[in-house]
C-alpha cells in the first residue's frame, strides 16, 4: 500500500481529531503538526509528531503529499491557497471559507493546479446518513415535498459562564451557522441532488456578552439560526438550530414525499411511514478501535470512511463518489452568504452560485 504523507494546520481539533484518526488509517503516515499561532512552546514534538510553531515553515520544510487544514475559517483562505502553490492536494475544514469571492478562487485554483481538494463535511459518511441518501436516490419516499431540520442544545451555562474567543466573532468566522449550518446544507444539497435557490434567514445572538476575569468579551456571531428556502426542483425546507437552551431535545430530521416520510433522530435512528405506522429501519453500527479516546471517538464513524476515500481519490488520481470537494464547499458557502444577507436585509434571498466552469 502506498503512504501519503499528511501534514496537519492547528493543533486544537486538528491535534485532538484529525491526527489521531488519520493516523489510524495504513495508507497514511501524519508527518508534522503545526500551530495556526505562533506557540511559545519550544517542543518539536506534539503528542509524539513533529511539531512547527509556524505553520509556513512546515509547508516549506515537509515533503507532503496533503494538508490538512484545521483552523479558525478566516485562515482557510490563505493557508488553502499556499498549500495548493507548494503542489499539495488539501482537506480543508467547513465552511470552506468566508465568503464565495474567496471559495470561487480556492475551487479555480485547485483545478488550475489540478490538486486533489477536500471540504471536511465528514457526517455524510455515516451509515445512517449514507442510507437516507440510498432512500432518496432511489425515490423509496417519491418526490420530495418538504424537509424540516432541527436542533436545540442545553448550551446556556457554556455560554453565560465563559469565553467563546474567536467563536464569538462573526469576522472570524464564528458563529452556528458556519460552525453547524454548513455541515446541514452540505446534507441537504448533497441529499437532495439539486440546488437551493432561495433562502429566508435569521440570525440570533442570544447571549451577547461575557464578563470575566479577562474582562468583557462581546458577541457578534449567532448562537441560533433559523432559515427557510426552496430547492430547484420545487421542495420547500426549514432549519432551526438554538444552541443557548437550559435544556435541548436534539436533533430531528423530517423528510415529507409523496410515497412516505422519515424521521431521523440525533443522526442514532431512522423510521419511515409509507402511510401507515412509523416502522424503525435498522443502521449497521461502525465500531470506532477500542484505544480511541474522546473527543477523536465521536468522529469516528464518518471522518475515517472519508479519509479512505480521499486517501483512495488521491492513489487513483479520480474522483470518489459522494467525496465533498471544493464545488460542494463553494455552493455550501453561497447557501450560507444568502441566509447571512437575508437575516441582514430581513428580505428572501436568490442562492448566488457564480460561475464554476472549469479552467485550463
Amino acid at each position: 500500500m502506498k503512504t501519503l504523507s499528511v501534514g496537519i494546520i492547528g493543533t486544537g481539533f486538528g491535534g485532538t481529531v484529525h491526527a489521531p484518526i488519520l493516523q489510524l488509517h495504513p495508507g497514511i503516515e501524519v508527518k508534522s503538526i503545526a500551530s495556526v499561532h505562533r506557540q511559545r512552546t519550544e517542543d518539536h514534538l506534539w503528542n509524539g509528531i513533529p511539531y512547527y510553531r509556524n505553520w509556513r515553515d512546515m509547508l516549506e520544510s515537509e515533503p507532503l503529499d496533503l494538508v490538512s487544514i484545521v483552523s479558525a475559517p478566516v485562515h482557510h483562505y490563505e493557508m488553502t491557497m499556499l498549500a495548493l502553490q507548494s503542489s499539495r492536494h488539501v482537506l480543508t475544514e467547513k465552511p470552506l471559507g468566508m465568503n464565495t469571492e474567496q471559495t470561487l478562487q480556492m475551487l479555480r485554483e485547485s483545478e488550475r493546479l489540478d490538486r486533489h481538494a477536500f471540504v471536511n463535511f465528514q457526517w455524510r459518511w455515516t451509515p445512517i446518513r449514507q442510507r437516507i441518501k440510498h432512500m432518496l436516490q432511489g425515490k423509496e419516499l417519491g418526490d420530495i415535498q418538504h424537509i424540516k431540520y432541527t436542533g436545540s442544545f442545553p448550551g446556556y451555562s457554556v455560554l453565560a459562564n465563559s469565553y467563546r474567543g474567536w467563536e464569538a466573532r462573526r469576522e472570524d468566522g464564528g458563529g452556528f451557522l458556519f460552525a453547524i449550518g454548513s455541515h446541514m446544507v452540505d446534507s441537504l444539497l448533497w441529499w437532495m441532488d439539486e440546488e437551493i435557490t432561495e433562502v429566508y434567514g435569521d440570525l440570533r445572538t442570544q447571549i451577547p456578552a461575557y464578563n470575566g476575569d479577562a474582562g468583557l468579551e462581546f458577541r457578534d456571531a449567532e448562537d441560533a439560526f433559523t432559515f427557510s428556502g426552496r430547492f430547484k426542483g420545487g421542495a420547500s425546507v426549514l432549519a432551526d438550530v438554538f444552541f443557548p437552551g437550559i435544556r435541548g431535545a436534539g436533533w430531528t430530521l423530517e423528510i415529507y414525499g409523496t410515497k412516505g416520510t422519515l424521521v431521523m433522530r440525533d443522526d442514532h435512528t431512522l423510521e419511515c411511514s409509507f402511510g401507515g405506522a412509523f416502522e424503525s429501519i435498522p443502521i449497521d453500527p461502525v465500531d470506532p478501535p477500542a484505544n480511541l479516546e474522546a473527543p477523536a471517538v465521536h468522529y469516528y464513524n464518518g471522518f475515517y470512511q472519508m479519509i479512505d476515500g480521499m486517501y483512495h481519490s488521491i492513489i487513483a488520481n479520480k474522483p470518489t463518489l459522494n467525496m465533498p470537494n471544493f464545488v460542494d464547499g463553494h455552493k455550501v458557502q453561497a447557501v450560507l452568504d444568502a441566509i447571512r444577507l437575508s437575516s441582514v436585509t430581513h428580505s428572501r434571498v436568490s442562492v448566488d452560485y457564480g460561475s464554476m466552469i472549469r479552467h485550463g
